[in-house]
């Protein structure tokens, strides 16, 4: 029908441009701490940590089902 709908977050802000493609601009909060230094929330990294562990455990299990070499099928030595 031509039209669609795009849940734009809170703090950021959409726009067209004249190619008609949408733009949405991203606003980041960086906390600093007394040192300047960018401080991470544990929680945000652990559960970043465990989904590209998740990734990458995915992709060494499909690499195994369909590798022909030895190394990799039943050594499970990816670095080759």
């Amino acid at each position: 029908s031509g039209t669609s709908t795009i849940l734009i977050e809170p703090e950021c802000i959409a726009h067209i441009n004249e190619q008609g493609n949408v733009i949405i601009d991203i606003a980041q909060e960086h906390h600093h701490d007394v040192t300047g230094e960018i401080v991470c929330d544990p929680i945000e990294l652990s559960i970043f940590a465990h989904r590209f562990m998740s990734i990458a455990e995915q992709m060494g299990r499909a690499l195994q089902k369909t590798s022909i070499s030895t190394n990799i099928k039943e050594r499970l030595d990816f670095s080759c």
